[in-house]
């Protein structure tokens, strides 16, 4: 009996080898209007399901892959049990008043589920000492960002029912404490600097006259030098020496005047920062504080 293989196809012709009679192979060419749609053996195959897909870019059997998820179930399983003793553990702690333990478990809790907006919720809790102390607002307000996109809006709308009164009046004593702080330091800054830019400008004209002065008998040093074997005597000589001397010391009064004179600006400089005076410093302290209860409100009622 006659067999045939289809091996190629192309747009209008189609090839087979046949095995005739006498068991050999032979070549047929048919067109594509000339082939028997009965001599077509239809294959049927089923395409793979999201599994097999999923397997198959992981380089895993599908037994592996049902292994690994299996696998991952359990250890999502066994991080939330985790999460819940810890927050229970921190929620217990925070009734009887221990923040600074309720702080460790949370920070442990968070470390396992960073998405949780419970968890931000109680940090911000036990910062603020069940919302009556903003001491630490500054610490809270790190997690002010989770708190907004994690947290539910029940959850937030309750902590800010407690925290408003108390969050708005600390808001307000700080912006009106940075205000007139701020202005208080503008005003020495503004009384420093008129004396810091004097004593940088009599240093400077102290330095370029002292400077004028070294050229000067530099100059006339180097003039007497050339005239010294003008004359059979020393006379130009002794000149040239005692000019030269005059010069020597007057590079030493320059460094004594550029070392006044960097002083001098160095002040004026400095005087433009914050940093450099107590107040200026609890300037910068009482505005990251103001920023940090804005931010912690903010995430409170939604905001970001």
């Amino acid at each position: 009996m006659a067999e045939e293989r289809l091996i190629d196809t192309d747009k209008d012709k189609k090839y087979r080898i046949k095995i005739n009679a006498d068991g050999e192979e032979e070549l047929i060419v048919l067109g594509g209007a000339e082939e028997d749609p009965a001599e077509i053996e239809e294959v049927m195959f089923a395409a793979p399901d999201a599994f097999g897909e999923e397997a198959y870019s992981e380089g895993l059997t599908p037994e592996q892959l049902e292994e690994k998820r299996a696998r991952e179930e359990a250890e999502a399983a066994e991080r939330k049990r985790k999460t819940d003793e810890l927050l229970e553990k921190a929620k217990n702690d925070i009734l009887l008043y221990r923040y600074a333990t309720a702080l460790e478990f949370l920070d442990g809790a968070e470390e396992l589920d960073g998405e949780n907006g419970e968890i931000q919720a109680l940090k911000l809790q036990a910062y603020t000492r069940n919302f009556t102390d903003y001491s630490q607002i500054v610490s809270a307000a790190e997690s002010a960002d989770k708190l907004a996109e994690y947290t539910s809006p029940e959850t937030k709308a309750k902590c800010l029912n407690v925290a408003a009164p108390l969050l708005e009046e600390e808001i307000a004593k700080s912006r009106a404490a940075v205000s007139s702080m701020n202005k208080q330091n503008e005003e020495n800054k503004a009384e420093r600097a008129v004396r810091f830019e004097r004593d940088r400008n009599i240093t400077l004209f102290i330095f370029c006259a002292l400077l004028a002065v070294f050229v000067t008998f530099t100059a006339l040093s180097a003039y007497y030098s050339t005239l010294i074997h003008s004359v059979p005597t020393n006379r130009y000589l002794i000149i040239t020496c005692v000019f030269a001397g005059l010069a020597v010391l007057f590079v030493l009064a320059l460094a004594v005047a550029a070392r006044f004179f960097i002083g001098a600006c160095r002040r004026v400089w400095l005087n433009k920062r914050n940093t450099t005076t107590r107040l200026g410093r609890e300037l910068l302290v009482e505005q990251n504080r103001l920023k940090a209860l804005i931010a912690v409100y903010s995430a409170l009622k939604g905001e970001k």
